[in-house]
């Protein structure tokens, strides 16, 4: 899951939990959130300083990883860069 959203363009930090941190040079976390939200894919975003651009995205089962991934692609190419 890591490796495929830093080849979308992601900066993903290091975890040992079972979520990540990942945030998008070009776009906001909050508008990503968002645009994942309409997709039916929840993200938590925490609007508090140091982590405003990152989506906490919980690590979930292999389906849920492609369905993540499709979502997110879809939501970058429509979204406009922040």
């Amino acid at each position: 899951m890591t490796r495929e959203r830093s080849w979308l363009g992601f900066e993903v930090l290091p975890s040992k939990a079972n979520f990540v941190f990942a945030d998008h040079p070009a776009h906001c976390g909050g508008e990503l959130a968002a645009a994942l939200r309409e997709q039916r894919v929840l993200v938590r975003h925490f609007d508090k300083p140091r982590i405003a651009d990152y989506v906490r995205i919980t690590v979930g089962a292999s389906t849920d990883t492609d369905r993540l991934l499709a979502a997110l692609t879809r939501s970058l190419e429509h979204a406009p860069p922040s």
